[in-house]
């Protein structure tokens, strides 16, 4: 009869205040056999280790049962709560349902396009990146393999030392005279160009690379060159993308 009337009371109570009242019930057979050992203790019984620890849990023991006593009443009315949302959900009208089914849908369906328009259009600007690339490299490759092969006599080699030291005399000289309040000109920036460019285009004379990959390297540089990266370009050369401002450079360069 006793099993029958707990199994009775824990459908009515449901799952939660189940849990609450099994824990109350494993708490309180505990804190009986606290009790009969303190009853043995004060017979002059002796105890042992184990039980030694079960009776130094009774101050916790005692706690615990306290605070599932004081939960049992909020939690059953925070159950009830919970049931009578549910239920007024579920008794929703179906036209509510229909239109909140069919406001979903198009919600999806409008996502789903402008997810597929936004994929197209990734792709799109992912073809046109790699084929852009591709272009920078053959043209990375032509001048390479220019520079390479660009074999001068000692006169032409003269000429062309003067007047590239001319040209940078003049760049300067005209940046000095101009009315522009941007920073000037110096022989630091022209220098870096100067280096910045001989890393684009061609390998270093000391360099033991293959030609393949002093191409490979190239191509790298060029792409931290047009994504102005802050990153070294070369080790060596300590030299990064964004070390001089490329705008003034060339309106300078474009004016002069």
């Amino acid at each position: 009869m006793a099993a029958t009337a707990a199994s009775s009371s824990d459908v009515s109570e449901g799952p939660v205040l189940n849990l609450i009242n099994k824990r109350l019930r494993a708490l309180r057979k505990k804190l009986n056999r606290i009790t009969q050992m303190e009853e043995a203790i004060a017979q002059g019984k002796p105890i042992n280790k184990e039980q030694e620890e079960v009776l130094r849990s009774k101050p916790a023991v005692l706690a615990l049962i306290d605070e599932l006593d004081k939960l049992r009443q909020p939690l059953a009315q925070a159950v009830a709560e919970e049931l009578s949302l549910s239920t007024q959900r579920l008794h929703l009208s179906p036209s509510d349902s229909a239109a909140d089914d069919t406001e979903t849908n198009n919600d999806n369906d409008n996502n789903n396009n402008n997810y597929k328009s936004t994929a197209s259009s990734s792709d799109e600007q992912n073809r046109n990146d790699e084929s852009d690339l591709g272009h920078v490299e053959d043209l990375l490759n032509l001048l390479y393999f220019g520079s390479l092969f660009d074999v001068k006599s000692q006169g032409d080699f003269t000429a062309t030392m003067l007047t590239r030291t001319h040209e940078r005399g003049c760049c300067l000289t005209y940046d000095y005279v101009t009315d522009d309040a941007t920073d000037l000109l110096g022989e630091r920036d022209l220098d870096s160009i100067s280096l910045l460019g001989g890393l684009l285009m061609s390998r270093p004379v000391d360099s033991s690379l293959s030609h393949k990959n002093a191409l490979l390297r190239c191509i790298e540089h060029a792409k931290l060159w047009l994504a102005k990266s802050d990153r070294p370009i070369d080790s060596n050369a300590n030299l990064t993308c964004i070390i001089f401002d490329l705008n003034i450079i060339l309106f300078v360069l474009n004016q002069f």
